[in-house]
């Protein structure tokens, strides 16, 4: 019974740390996006976070955050086709 008090105490002590956090950060939210250009060598080991094109039409920005071979963060910028199948365009 003294255990589980003992570690009800340390939960609970720790619990404001955790909350105070403020919900998820973006990862990649503190560096600076490259443009990529044709040719441009990457080491991509692990995408961290990427634009949603889905709902998108046309040529949109993208912008990629990723993990290294080395376990260090880079974030991209690129174009790309949106996936979208809406059409833009009214026929009258």
């Amino acid at each position: 019974m003294k255990m589980a008090s003992v570690v009800s105490a340390v939960i609970s002590s720790l619990a404001p740390s955790v909350f105070a956090q403020d919900g998820v950060q973006t990862p990649g939210a503190g560096i600076s996006a490259v443009d990529y250009h044709y040719g441009m060598e990457i080491d991509v080991q692990k995408v961290l976070h990427r634009t949603d094109t889905s709902d998108k039409t046309g040529a949109v920005p993208v912008t990629l955050v990723y993990e290294d071979s080395e376990g260090e963060v880079h974030k991209i910028r690129f174009l790309e086709w949106g996936g979208s199948t809406a059409s833009t365009t009214s026929i009258a």
